[in-house]
């Protein structure tokens, strides 16, 4: 018989904090695909990135949002409040 799997320490911790990403699956992003260090879970991460991809690297809103898996409003209310109250 097979041992149950010990839970994943992040994953608890991104439940109890509430950062779990609901839709992992949806993030595209190359790095998040490619690097492990990118946690498609990870919703702080993932908003962060989506955010700086935009206003550090000029990425297109449209671009962003596709590769991040939202939609162009989320992007601009994600933006509205990071520059109202940060990470």
């Amino acid at each position: 018989m097979a041992k149950p799997k010990k839970p994943d320490p992040k994953m608890l911790e991104l439940i109890r904090t509430g950062t779990l990403n609901p839709r992992p699956g949806s993030v595209s992003d190359t790095p998040f695909k490619e690097n492990p260090f990118f946690d498609p879970r990870d919703l702080l991460q993932v908003r962060y990135e989506m955010l700086r991809r935009h206003s550090v690297e000029g990425v297109s809103v449209v671009e962003v949002a596709a590769g991040f898996g939202v939609s162009r409003p989320t992007v601009y209310q994600a933006q509205a409040a990071f520059q109202q109250a940060g990470l």
